[in-house]
């Protein structure tokens, strides 16, 4: 059976007028938001606080309230400072800085939950334009699982409300045979500045134009639809481009992948781990159990964004989201076409007619209580609870004995994981989080050294930097080796650091 592109339907408009809504009423997604949002904004502020880079975040966001502009050299590390550098996510670090000087971590993790459940809130109200209740919430469900372990509280998050309004409006343009609407460019203008990522959201509407023209009905609607998309890309490349740095933003993410064989050295630029992903490994299973056994068909165009989706996530477990929240919106279309089944029946009665009264929107009202509820809570938790990133990349107590000792004043051999608390301490970094900076072969340098392999010796490292104390986890083999090296003593050491002083 051949599939097109082509209206899918959604009744939600006629549904409504017909079946006027209380300001009371509540949502699916208002009521799946809510609950995400209480449960990631808690006590601990696990698991949004486990990532490292949390902490320059903040920092270079208050650095660029302090100046009231963007950097555009280094000035956080010895090793690189006065290197030409730019924050690509500029916008999104300035909202962790001021939920940061607001609320403390508390304040980072509720900016974090809220976008976590914005998301995942608008997926759902998304896939029920064409999809009943309950695939569309186990769809949702598979998706928060495929990206649970990249829920962290980093500019990627804040972004993700943009990336699913800037692809849900691509597609319905596509199934709507028309171009993208203008308004849809505010979407861009926002992920632009907030993560890199956007320039797949170019790449994204690129091929969906693509998927329009293969789809139109004759050359008459084909020349129109050229036409349409053609002016809206270059409109969303000239959008795309108003950001601090210009077109510096886009050419940045080629600077990234160039670093080539460095990237699997840092954790989210490695390949899914399976042996401890097991549920990601499963929603695939299940997912092509289901496309295989029910005979899924998909328009080709969209059929190889989903296989690049697919690619992007097994060559970078980081790309699970992309892949967990877009390809369903990209398919759900063509499956309430496909499978006449899946899509409300608005004459439903009983169990399935009170479910489809919960996936249309929820009243002000309820928008409004769902609102300040959240806001009491994220309070409270940030009043009473004592929310702070891990002791794993906060080495708070040996920074502290560095400082006490007259020891942070000199240069620094730092662990990766403890750039980014460094950055917002105030000490200059040998390395963090800022690949782009740094590049693939400073990035395997280190690497070798500090696991005493490659060509460079530790000692050879530590003499061509002037190294005058080091600070690694206790884990590192680093550490074996100045335990015997001459000039060299161990200075403090705890679960989380240890610490060895170049003596003088």
């Amino acid at each position: 059976m051949a599939v097109t592109s082509g209206p899918s339907i959604s009744l939600d408009a006629d549904h409504a007028t017909a079946h006027p809504r209380s300001l009371w009423s509540p949502s699916l997604p208002l009521a799946l938001g809510l609950a995400m949002f209480v449960f990631f904004n808690n006590a601990t502020g696990l698991p949004l606080l486990s990532d490292p880079d949390s902490h320059w975040h903040v920092a270079l966001g208050n650095w660029i309230l302090t100046h009231g502009t963007v950097p555009t050299v280094d000035t956080f590390s010895f090793t690189f400072a006065g290197q030409p550098w730019i924050a690509k996510e500029w916008l999104s670090q300035v909202l962790m800085a001021v939920a940061f000087n607001l609320g403390g971590w508390g304040g980072v993790t509720a900016l974090a939950a809220m976008a976590l459940a914005i998301t995942f809130a608008l997926l759902l109200r998304l896939l029920l334009r064409d999809l009943k209740p309950l695939p569309a919430l186990l769809i949702t469900a598979a998706a928060a699982i495929m990206t649970a372990p990249h829920f962290l509280a980093r500019p990627h998050i804040l972004a993700f409300p943009f990336i699913l309004w800037w692809v849900a409006g691509l597609v319905r343009a596509v199934e709507e045979r028309r171009a993208p609407e203008p308004l849809l460019l505010v979407a861009m203008l926002f992920w632009a500045n907030m993560h890199g990522g956007f320039t797949l959201g170019l790449v994204l509407a690129g091929a969906l134009a693509l998927d329009a023209l293969v789809g139109a009905r004759d050359n008459v609607e084909r020349r129109a639809l050229f036409m349409g998309w053609a002016r809206f890309g270059i409109a969303a490349v000239l959008v795309a481009c108003i950001t601090p740095y210009g077109p510096e933003s886009i050419l940045v993410t080629l600077r990234i992948f160039g670093l080539g064989d460095a990237l699997p050295v840092i954790s989210e630029w490695r390949s899914p781990d399976f042996q401890n992903q097991v549920s990601q490994e499963l929603v695939l299973l299940v997912a092509l159990y289901l496309a295989l056994s029910r005979g899924v068909k998909l328009p080709l165009i969209r059929l190889l964004i989903v296989i690049g989706l697919v690619h992007l996530f097994l060559r970078y477990a980081r790309n699970a989201e992309l892949l967990a929240t877009l390809a369903p919106l990209i398919i759900a279309p063509v499956l309430a076409r496909q499978f006449p089944a899946l899509v409300p029946d608005q004459q439903a009665t009983g169990l399935a007619g009170r479910l489809n009264a919960l996936a249309r929107p929820a009243g002000a009202a309820a928008l409004a209580l769902a609102v300040a509820v959240g806001a009491v809570f994220a309070g409270v938790m940030i009043r009473l609870g004592t929310i702070e990133p891990p002791s794993s990349n906060m080495p708070a107590a040996a920074l502290a004995y560095a400082r006490d000792n007259g020891i942070a004043g000199g240069r620094v051999l730092n662990h990766y994981n403890f750039g980014g608390y460094l950055i917002r301490a105030g000490v200059p970094t040998f390395i963090d989080g800022r690949g782009e900076l740094y590049g693939g072969d400073f990035i395997k340098k280190y690497a070798h050294a500090v696991n005493l392999k490659g060509d460079d010796s530790f000692e050879t490292v530590l003499d061509r930097w002037q190294i005058d104390w080091t600070l690694l986890t206790p884990e590192q083999p680093a550490n074996q080796l100045l335990a015997h090296l001459p000039g060299w003593r161990r200075a403090y050491a705890d679960e989380a650091a240890v610490i060895y002083v170049r003596q003088k």
